[in-house]
């Protein structure tokens, strides 16, 4: 009796723990992709609209023209109408080699508090996609472009050109960034995953209608 007793609670909790980790699963299903929201601005526009047709192109910060030597990194700045929890950033990329990612924390700097969420020493498939794991909400993500595979080409370029004479001042000797699309996503929450199983329950339902009439 006490083995049939425990074999019973045995299975209970094993049901339980099932359920729980189909729950877990469920909610951490990926969101729709946030840079598609309305309201959404980005300094490359191209990077946001949905179409891998459209190509944009990094920017230099204003005023690095006043750097000699080699430019300082060139960015992207996407800005969302509200605050989302980032999880993953899938970035379809024509040239980036080595970047970082920031995500702007909300303080009272006034050009933003970011925090460094991603560093990519080395890209190596395309799309790239970045696991986010840090868990504040923000309504802004800046890209910097560290280097790209067109620099040594603009580099030799430049060399050409002016064949030992002095450089322009500020003449960049990185290359922009050339990126098609930049996806944002979180977590479907439990209440919408549950909404649209019940929509996809309610649809096959009409469907099986439409089959008996």
């Amino acid at each position: 009796m006490m083995y049939r007793v425990t074999m019973i609670l045995s299975l209970l909790c094993c049901s339980i723990l099932i359920a729980g980790c189909s729950a877990l699963f469920s909610e951490q299903e990926w969101s729709e992709n946030y840079a598609l929201m309305e309201g959404v601005q980005a300094t490359s526009p191209q990077m946001i609209d949905g179409s891998q047709n459209t190509v944009g192109e990094t920017t230099f910060p204003a005023g690095s023209e006043m750097f000699i030597g080699s430019s300082p990194p060139s960015e992207v700045v996407i800005t969302l109408p509200e605050k989302k929890i980032i999880r993953r950033i899938v970035i379809h990329a024509n040239n980036l080699k080595t970047f970082d990612v920031y995500a702007d924390k909300g303080g009272i700097v006034s050009d933003g508090d970011w925090q460094m969420i991603a560093d990519v020493k080395s890209v190596k498939t395309n799309p790239i996609k970045i696991s986010v794991l840090v868990p504040f909400p923000t309504d802004r993500i800046r890209l910097r472009v560290l280097s790209t595979e067109d620099d040594a080409m603009l580099r030799r370029r430049n060399s050409a050109r002016y064949a030992g004479r002095v450089r322009v001042l500020g003449e960049n000797q990185r290359a922009p960034g050339k990126i098609r699309e930049i996806e944002l996503y979180g977590y479907k929450t439990a209440e919408q995953v549950a909404a649209e199983d019940a929509s996809d329950k309610r649809e096959k339902e009409l469907d099986d209608l439409l089959e008996l009439e």
